[in-house]
Parts: C-alpha cells; structure tokens; sequence
C-alpha cells in the first residue's frame, strides 16, 4: 500500500525535478528519497522518471498521478489550516463574518472598540452574502456572523431579529436637503440608485414605491450600501440605505435625512451551534450590543 510518505517524496520530486532538492526540502538522505519513489514505482508498477540530460524528467504516468496528489494534498493543506486556526483561537482569536452593509462600518467600529480592552486578541472579520455567511459559521470557520433575514437556521445557533430604520441619502446641495424627512412623493422621477434585485431591502424599498404610486428614474444599480454613496456623492442620483453606512456618509459630509413610510432594515446574529460561548466571543457580543441599542428600533 501507498504510504502519505511516498506520496511526499513524489510530490517534492516532481516539483524539484531533483532527488537532492527534495531530500532537502523533506531533511532527509538523498537514497532515503530515491528509495521512497523507487518503492512507489513497484506498488503502482509504473515508471514515474526518467533521467535526462538536464536533470529528473517525469513521464505522463507521474503527471497525471501528481494531479491526483495535489489534491490531496490541498485537503490536507485544509486541515492543517483548521488545526492552526483552533490553536489560535486557544490563544485568542476572533472570527467575524456579516454582510456588506455591516462590514463597511458598523462592525470596523465594535471591534475597535472591543480590542480596546482585548488587547492582543487577533480578530478577523470577513464579508459574505448571507448565505456564505451562515455555511461557514455551521462548519465552525467562524465563530459569529451578521447577516440578512431570512437567515436559515439549520446546525447554527440564530438570535432575535434586529430592526433599524433606512434613510435617504442625498447629494450635494439638493433641493431635498432643505427638508427634515423625505416622503416617497418627494422623490417622485428623482434619478434614484439602487440596491441589488433580490435582497430583502430592496423588496422592502420597491414595496413602499409601488404602495404609493410613485415612479422613480433607476438609473443605477449597487450591491454595496458604500458603492451607492459613492455614486450619490459624485451627484449621479438619490438612495435610501441601511442607517448603518449612512453615517459613515453623513460623518464625511454628505447629507442624510429619515424617510418615510418606515422601512425597516432587519438582520440577525448568527453563532455556533455549542453549548457555551467562548468567553471573548461574550465580551465581543456585549461590546456589539452596547453600540447597537441605539440605532435599533424599540
């Protein structure tokens, strides 16, 4: 039988194209190397090499295996990351997934202010959709995650649905800005840039349009709350977005006003399915939920 060993002698040779090279690479003896692939050569009776002038030439058999091994290989790989991960986590380690329209800012904001009192503690914060999202916290790749409702609750632990209001985002020196609230009327054929088809935000949004009659000029499409910022600041069109970016949009200058009918923005915590939470993934929880009480609706 095949032994991991062999597979490694071969795999380190056929990249190096040098039974020295790879005796190196593996720190052990030059034979010890031509004897693993020799012995790998009777198992599978195949000839993996040849020698050239120039050096190790591998033959279409060792080629096609190699494929095969790499494979395995980046499995391996995978595990030994996980591995890593786990002890890092022992040591303090933060894993942290949301959406895009909680990543921009939001969330930047809790964990500055939470490794404030975690100093050392290594925290990453990654941004998926929501149903990325929620797959890599099931298969423990993070241990907590903000997403979109509906959110699917299978093999992860889901928290209490989280609301806050939407706003209108305007562009420089707009007609609008003189108002304390926009209605759906006072954006009646406003050039308007959106949010992406699909997300529960935009149906929201496209709901409370049609409700009133109101037609609107769609002139452009984002998926990012921060993209369509961007585009309103540069004059392009009017929105209305999750409060969350748009205070990092009001804080560099642009203008920002409530919006009526209500339109909720909703999402929801997601953690690991386990018995006890970690004590720093607690502490972040409670850093979060001191920050966010004052912009979610009571």
């Amino acid at each position: 039988m095949l032994t991991f060993r062999q597979l490694e002698a071969f795999r380190a040779v056929i990249m190096l194209r040098s039974f020295t090279r790879a005796a190196e690479t593996l720190s052990i003896s030059q034979p010890a190397v031509s004897r693993l692939v020799r012995d790998m050569e009777l198992d599978l009776g195949l000839v993996l090499f040849r020698r050239r002038k120039g050096g190790l030439q591998p033959t279409e058999e060792a080629l096609a295996l190699h494929a095969e091994v790499e494979r395995s290989f980046v499995g391996v790989e995978k595990i030994e990351r996980a591995a890593g991960r786990i002890r890092e986590r022992r040591a303090g380690n933060l894993r942290i997934c949301g959406v895009p329209a909680l990543t921009h800012s939001f969330l930047p904001r809790v964990v500055d202010e939470f490794l404030r009192d975690h100093a050392g503690v290594a925290v990453a914060l990654y941004t998926f959709d929501t149903d990325t999202a929620v797959d890599h916290i099931r298969t423990r790749q993070f241990d907590v995650g903000y997403v979109m409702t509906p959110a699917d609750s299978a093999g992860v632990v889901v928290g209490p649905v989280r609301r806050a209001r939407c706003v209108c985002v305007l562009p420089p020196g707009h007609r609008l800005a003189a108002r304390r609230k926009v209605s759906t009327d006072d954006l009646r054929d406003e050039p308007f840039i959106s949010l992406a088809e699909r997300t529960m935000t935009r149906l929201k949004i496209d709901a409370a349009f049609e409700a009133a009659n109101v037609p609107r000029r769609m002139e452009i499409e984002a998926y990012w709350s921060a993209t369509i910022c961007n585009f309103v600041q540069r004059g392009r069109g009017l929105s209305i977005i999750e409060p969350f970016t748009a205070e990092d949009f009001a804080a560099s200058g642009g203008t920002v006003r409530p919006f009526e009918p209500p339109i909720d923005f909703s999402f929801v915590e997601v953690r690991q399915a386990r018995a006890v939470d970690p004590p720093l993934l607690t502490s972040f929880i409670a850093t979060l939920e001191r920050l966010l009480a004052p912009k979610l609706i009571i």
